[in-house]
């Protein structure tokens, strides 16, 4: 349990980082988001806070995805997203937010993190949201911890979507109601009772990393929570 605990606040901690660079980056600017120039600055710092960032946007007060980098996503500016459930929270309450796993207009799923901004005279002007690859940072965990290769880690919301994992192609899926998940009744058992309880162990069985070889693994998890978004985090073994 002790390992699960220290990596999923390690994960944890990546996002943290990104969200740090964000208001950092923000702060900066001192409320100059008058321009297009401006907001592109702000943009392109968005890109370098980590590298599963996707898309650094800047959302307007209606909003409407009005400027994006990098340059090859562009073709997406200007789209309508205010029927977002991030969006509609941060123009509801603008304040600091992460969302649910979601299919980008971009095409691609992905999280994102997003924070308001306010003009030189504290007025709401709109967003700075960063769309992630969340593939990217249970590996990144991994990798610094110095786990062997037979450890995977995951993350999944208790309403059971999956928010990190390896499989970049399962981000955005629900474990209780995806078709992938249909025919693996202990992996659906075991998400159960993650969902159900902060903190555990247990087995089940599924497809390993990368592969379509379906193997029993031993698992533990955890609770972390962002901007008062909850996600267990499971460190599972495979085993061989």
């Amino acid at each position: 349990m002790q390992n699960v605990r220290v990596l999923a606040h390690d994960l944890l901690a990546e996002f943290n980082q990104i969200d740090s660079t964000m208001a950092e980056s923000i702060a900066a600017a001192e409320g100059n988001f008058g321009t297009e120039a401006e907001i592109r600055t702000l943009l392109s710092a968005g890109l370098g806070a980590h590298p599963a960032v996707i898309t650094s946007c800047y959302v307007d007060g209606k909003g409407i995805l009005k400027y994006l980098e990098p340059e090859k996503y562009r073709e997406s500016e200007g789209a309508d997203i205010s029927t977002q459930e991030h969006t509609i929270a941060m123009l509801q309450n603008p304040e600091p937010l992460i969302s649910t796993a979601f299919r980008a207009v971009e095409g691609f799923a992905a999280i994102v993190l997003a924070q308001p901004l306010f003009d030189v005279n504290n007025a709401f002007v709109g967003s700075l949201v960063l769309t992630l690859d969340t593939s990217l940072l249970p590996q990144t965990v991994l990798d610094k911890s110095e786990m062997s290769k037979d450890y995977e880690l995951w993350a999944m919301e208790p309403s059971g979507m999956m928010i990190c994992n390896q499989d970049q192609e399962e981000i955005a899926l629900n474990l209780f109601t995806d078709p992938l998940y249909e025919s693996h009744e202990s992996l659906r058992l075991f998400a159960a009772k993650v969902s159900s309880l902060k903190s555990g162990e247990g087995d089940y069985s599924f497809m390993a990393t990368g592969s379509t070889d379906v193997l029993k693994k031993t698992a533990t998890w955890d609770t972390i929570t962002l901007h008062g978004r909850e996600w267990r985090v499971v460190l599972a073994k495979v085993q061989k």
